[in-house]
């Protein structure tokens, strides 16, 4: 890893002019990612684009650096690409983005990862991209400000579930410390993440919970939100369901969590388990074309979700 932190330091020295994405419907982690580049980058005279397609999330705009992020390019003059959080390209959702013709700098922990990079800076054993990222950082000696620690504590909290998932390591706990005493401050990515729920978000968790069901024989717990129920629910916020398969997977009789959202034509699944479970929901992820982690993964399905005259869900 150290001759790829080193490879990643002189492909940045060597660019000026630098374009940072991630994938659609960014999340957290991958999003304070490239938000701590960014900070560090400027700092150092760069000149520095974020274009995320879809933006950012509603509850991520507390994220210092977040009110710059465009959602396409009109320009391709970049001499480098930054991904944060992409196991391949297609992730990226925005064809000009993928097509560019330049040296690109792949940050990740995803185990599937394509290793499409000039440079990859790739570790599966770690909790969050943001955890490497900051293992970078310390290897560079970069000073890191007030603003690269809050957005990289944003991404291990959020990506170690509050520090409860069992991604949690020493080393983890370590850089979260450090960076709180650079300036991150822990309780407000908690109340700005995982504790901020309006009245709308907290009406679409009624009716998911609703909407939850467990099958003994598999031992899995899964919720389903239709097209119907969108509706019934009204203009809900993207991030309204954020957190809740990690809720339905406190369940101790269940080995997987499944959540099911449908979402125009296409059908989005998040499936989670824990450690102890002894389940490997990327496994189940990869046969619906998704991926992700061991213990957290999604998938995208066209199709849409409706009940058979026995009451049995199935996919049209």
């Amino acid at each position: 890893m150290l001759s790829s932190f080193e490879s990643a330091k002189i492909l940045i020295n060597q660019s000026q002019k630098i374009l940072i994405t991630t994938h659609e419907r960014t999340d957290g982690d991958d999003l304070g990612t490239a938000l701590a580049f960014r900070d560090h980058l400027v700092r150092e005279g760069k000149s520095v684009t974020v274009a995320i397609v879809g933006g950012v999330p509603k509850q991520l705009q507390f994220l210092p650096g977040s009110e710059t992020v465009i959602e396409d390019i009109d320009s391709t003059d970049f001499d480098l690409l930054i991904i944060s959080g992409c196991s391949n390209l297609q992730r990226i959702g925005n064809e000009k983005i993928i097509n560019l013709e330049v040296a690109k700098l792949n940050i990740d922990h995803h185990r599937d990862n394509a290793m499409y990079g000039t440079v990859n800076i790739v570790d599966p054993a770690k909790s969050s991209v943001a955890e490497l990222a900051f293992d970078f950082f310390k290897y560079t000696e970069q000073e890191i400000s007030p603003t690269m620690a809050t957005c990289m504590l944003t991404g291990i909290f959020t990506d170690t579930g509050s520090f409860m998932h069992s991604n949690t390591e020493s080393s983890t706990l370590r850089a979260a410390s450090e960076l709180m005493s650079k300036g991150a401050l822990v309780h407000t990515v908690a109340k700005n993440t995982f504790q901020g729920k309006d009245l709308s978000a907290l009406r679409a968790w009624g009716r998911a919970l609703e909407n939850t069901y467990f099958d003994e024989n598999n031992k899995v717990i899964y919720s389903v939100i239709t097209e119907q129920d969108m509706i019934d629910l009204g203009n809900i916020p993207q991030s309204a369901f954020e957190g809740l398969v990690e809720t339905l997977n406190k369940v101790p009789e269940a080995k997987v969590a499944l959540f099911l959202k449908q979402d125009g034509e296409v059908i989005k699944g998040s499936l989670r388990s824990e450690l102890y479970k002894g389940v490997n929901v990327n496994k189940i992820a990869k046969i619906f074309g998704g991926g992700g982690h061991a213990l957290a993964s999604g998938f995208s399905v066209m199709g849409k979700l409706t009940k058979d005259e026995l009451g049995v869900w199935q996919v049209v």
